[in-house]
């Protein structure tokens, strides 16, 4: 436990040196998601996850993290709106020794620490450390599994965890999603042609009985229970995906969302894709059964309103609150990078740096300040408790 709240310690030191300056989360998205089509196009880079070993002393290697993490390229966390008048509160310290809860009822159930390491007189991104939260001792854990670097592309990070915490996805090689528990077996390996974009990752279904896979020629869904996996071809997914590619589930556990790129826009490196609408996929058939008009992103599973009513999207200036079957607005503009519904219906907009509490229309209520560990450059995950 004290080697894990060093690191986190020691991290953060080494973060606050280097930390960069917010700057356009779609920008950031649209350069990076760009450069991943080409590294990919011209099959470079594979992906690659190492179980540590030494169970004797799981977290000594912990004190080696390298000294200059490096920030993760989506989402990049804006500066939050300032309000005339009010106060950020500031939120108590993280500790490794009981769940982090933030207002709202919402919990922190994982923390990602980057690095940089030197190759070659390069610097390049080095093993991420993983916390997450496990519920059966009410605190945090370091995941004994990192990216080797290898075999790794530096664009793709993303460790998909389950609902309950107790199952992680990632790319493991080429073309290969490994399945482990939070003690780093491997519970399953899908073969799968599998493509990597900013957001483009596997996503856990809203009851963690499905892991979605977007592909090369579609996408794939693996079933927990029977171990089952189903491939489905749909050629207009992936040339029509937004930089932001990013597939979320929606409430009901059997139907996810994919954004549609406005291809009559005119589109280049300095020019971000427009949001067109969001395809809706049933993940029993693969079939596509509607198409919502809405011109931004989905932000992740939870930014679905558990009645299916209204989902909130990411879109050029900010997050906002859309009519899920219109796609018509219902709100004001809203800080990011990440928002979720809470069990309330107010809304929880955050980052590593700050929270913003919501109500359904958009309208800022409260604003806090993360605690100090959560430096810039770490990514949070938040989820309702």
């Amino acid at each position: 436990m004290r080697d894990l709240e060093e690191t986190l310690r020691d991290a953060v030191h080494d973060l606050a040196d280097d930390a960069p300056h917010a700057f356009d989360l779609a920008g950031a998205a649209r350069t990076q998601g760009r450069r991943i089509r080409r590294r990919r196009h011209a099959a470079a880079g594979a992906f690659a996850l190492v179980l540590l070993s030494g169970v004797a002393v799981p977290y000594a290697w912990l004190r080696q993290v390298p000294p200059t993490p490096v920030v993760q390229p989506t989402p990049v966390e804006p500066s939050p709106t300032v309000t005339a008048g009010r106060s950020a509160t500031q939120l108590p310290n993280f500790s490794i020794k009981e769940p982090y809860r933030l207002p709202g009822d919402a919990v922190v159930t994982m923390i990602t620490i980057p690095s940089t390491v030197v190759v070659d007189g390069a610097e390049t991104s080095g093993p991420n450390t993983y916390l997450s939260l496990d519920r059966d001792v009410a605190g945090y854990r370091k995941l004994p599994f990192d990216r080797s670097l290898a075999a790794m592309s530096p664009d793709s990070d993303v460790l998909a965890i389950s609902p309950d915490g107790e199952r992680f996805a990632a790319e493991v090689s080429r073309n290969q999603i490994g399945v482990l528990d939070a003690e780093g077996r491997r519970l399953d390996t899908l073969n799968v042609d599998a493509y990597s974009r900013v957001g483009g990752d596997p996503v856990w279904s809203p009851d963690g009985s499905r892991l979605l896979v977007p592909t090369e020629d579609g996408f794939a869904v693996y079933e927990t229970g029977t171990g089952k996996l189903r491939e489905f071809q749909d050629p207009d997914i992936e040339p029509r995906c937004s930089d932001l590619c990013s597939f979320s589930w929606l409430p009901n556990g059997r139907e996810f969302a994919v954004p549609r790129e406005d291809l009559s826009e005119p589109r280049g490196e300095d020019i971000p894709d427009r949001i067109e609408s969001v395809a809706v996929y049933s993940a029993d058939t693969g079939a596509r059964v509607r198409i919502i008009p809405m011109k931004g992103v989905p932000v992740g599973n939870q930014a679905w309103l558990p009645d299916g009513g209204s989902v909130l999207i990411r879109e050029e200036q900010g997050i906002r609150v859309v009519d899920a079957v219109t796609g018509v607005p219902r709100g004001k503009r809203m800080a990011g990078p990440k928002a979720i519904y809470l069990s309330d219906g107010r809304i929880l907009g955050y980052g590593s740096s700050f929270a913003q509490i919501y109500a359904a229309d958009g309208t800022l209520l409260e604003e806090f300040r993360m605690p100090a560990q959560f430096a810039a450059g770490m990514t949070v995950e938040v989820a309702r408790d």
